[in-house]
C-alpha cells in the first residue's frame, strides 16, 4: 500500500482542448497541480509503478461548498499515471470522500493498494 498526503488546495479535472490549455486559467491550475501531485507521489514511492488492478482511496479536506467529488478524484487519478500504476485503467475499485474543513487545512490523503485475488 502506497499512503501519501497532497498538502494543496484540491483542485477539480477540467475540459480542456489544446488551445485552451494555454488560455483557460483554470486549465492552467489543474495542469500545475497535476504537476505537483506527480512529484509529491514520485517522492512516496520507493518501488516501480504498481502492475495489475489497484484500489483508490482519497479523502478530500476542502474549504467551502463548490467542490465536485467525481473531478477532484479524475485529477488525482490522472496525476498518478506512470508514478504510482502505469495506466488509471488500473483503477478498478474507487472510494471517495469530501470533508468539510478551514482554507489552512485542505489537503488530499491519498491510498493506492493492489487489488489481489480478486475475480474480474
Amino acid at each position: 500500500m502506497i499512503k501519501f498526503v497532497i498538502p494543496l488546495k484540491p483542485v477539480p479535472a477540467v475540459r480542456m482542448t489544446q488551445k485552451s490549455m494555454y488560455a483557460n486559467k483554470y486549465a492552467k491550475r489543474y495542469l500545475q497541480y497535476k504537476r505537483q501531485v506527480a512529484w509529491i507521489a514520485k517522492a512516496s514511492m520507493k518501488t516501480q509503478p504498481i502492475d495489475g488492478d489497484v484500489g483508490v482511496k482519497l479523502t478530500h479536506y476542502a474549504h467551502g461548498n463548490r467542490a465536485d467529488i467525481d473531478n477532484l478524484f479524475k485529477a488525482v487519478t490522472d496525476s498518478l499515471n506512470k508514478v504510482v500504476y502505469n495506466d488509471d485503467r488500473q483503477v478498478k475499485h474507487m472510494e471517495s470522500s469530501i470533508i468539510k474543513c478551514g482554507k489552512e487545512e485542505e489537503r488530499t490523503e491519498v491510498e493506492v493498494y493492489r487489488l489481489e485475488g480478486v475475480k474480474q
